[in-house]
């Protein structure tokens, strides 16, 4: 035999037994060593049953009465911060977030947003076909004492 292909045998060898690993070395949930998270695909597992998505969307009011989805473009936010920011805590009940929202919403316009919710559906997968179920969050208008368009 040629000494490259002992070596190129080892090499590969060595690579193998790398992928036990993981296995050898199990840390639990938070796993982190190399080549790869042990059992990556189960990662994110969910128990057997209805398989549920959500579509949320914020929509504002104008004082003209004009209704408007917010967009993060509009927000001038990315998305993921639209929701962090302002979807999420909306949901929850934050009336703080939506004092800041409409502030920064009403920087510089001429019919400045008076009101804002939180609207979308929800979609499960049934064995009957998909059940869509509607839902609205908690309206937060502007308070007399909030300054509208500062």
């Amino acid at each position: 035999m040629r000494k490259s292909k002992v070596w190129i045998s080892i090499v590969i060898l060595l690579i193998l037994g790398l992928h036990a690993l993981p296995v050898l070395s199990y840390q639990g949930h938070r796993q982190t060593r190399w080549p790869f998270l042990a059992w990556a695909m189960y990662a994110k597992s969910f128990p057997p049953g209805p398989i549920q998505t959500v579509k949320r969307r914020i929509v504002g009011r104008t004082f003209k009465g004009e209704t408007t989805q917010l967009t993060g473009y509009l927000v001038g936010v990315p998305t993921p911060t639209l929701r962090n920011a302002y979807i999420k805590p909306l949901l929850a009940g934050d009336s703080t977030a939506a004092r800041e929202l409409l502030s920064r919403l009403n920087r510089d316009r001429e019919d400045p947003f008076v009101e804002v919710w939180v609207e979308g559906e929800q979609h499960t997968l049934t064995d009957s076909g998909i059940v869509k179920e509607n839902f609205r969050g908690t309206t937060f208008r502007v308070h007399s004492s909030d300054k509208i368009g500062s």
